[in-house]
Formats: C-alpha cells, structure tokens, sequence
C-alpha cells in the first residue's frame, strides 16, 4: 500500500468521503463536499448582509445559494481551466463556490454593474461627433 499526500482540500474532502464510500464513489463526492462547505461560508456572509429574517426564510436562503453553487462551480472551474491551462480544477472549486456563496442573492446587481462596464467600454469606441448625440 503506498502512502498519498493530500494536497488540497478537495483531496482531504475525497479521503472523508472514502471512509464512507467506495474510492469511486468519494472521487465524485468529495468536490460537491468542497463545494457544498466553501458555498455554506459564502452564503453566511451574504446572510449577514440581508435584512434580519426568520429561521426558516434563512435556512431555505442557504439551501438556494449552496444549490446554484453546486449547478455553477464545476462548469466555472471547467472554463476557468480551459482558459487557464495551469489552473487545475480542483483548485479553483473551492475559491469559486466561495464565491457564488458570496454573492448570494446580489447577482441582478453583480449583472447590472458589469452591464453597464460592458456599455461604458463600446461607447468609449463610437466616434464622437455632429450626428452622434
């Protein structure tokens, strides 16, 4: 039996998950661990930014938010990687669902302000003049 190092949490997560489940199984369930813990710490600051609510209205806002965070961080890792040859995968899920927990319900915001970025950039190009008011 050989001796592996953990690297990553990812890794650490895999290992847990191994002394529950079979290694084929604990490779697919130890990222949505990492996803599912780094996306709880986000969601808890974004939950600290929201008007105060019931239990209840909290827990499903922490059910939500880990949820898109499941459905977004691999398909975000997997481009980030794609486009950045030398950033694995398994490092980049854990800052990114911490991301996605962090934003929380702030994306129409998030969209809003890159939006307009977007627009500021292509107007900065339209030539100014007498027949572009």
């Amino acid at each position: 039996m050989t001796q592996q190092s953990i690297t990553d949490i990812v890794g650490l997560c895999i290992f847990i998950a191994a002394m529950l489940f079979s290694s084929e199984v604990a490779n697919v369930v130890g990222p949505y661990m990492v996803i599912v813990i780094a996306s709880s710490v986000g969601a808890s600051f974004a939950l600290a930014r929201r008007d105060k609510a019931t239990r209840v209205r909290a827990i499903w806002f922490f059910i939500r938010v880990v949820g898109l965070a499941i459905l977004l961080t691999a398909g975000f890792a997997a481009l980030l990687s794609a486009y950045k040859p030398g950033m694995h995968e398994r490092f980049t899920v854990a800052p990114i669902a911490l991301l996605v927990g962090f934003i929380g319900d702030d994306w129409p915001r998030l969209l809003a302000k890159l939006m307009r970025g977007v627009f500021f950039v292509i107007d900065s190009f339209r030539p100014k003049g007498a027949g572009n008011e």
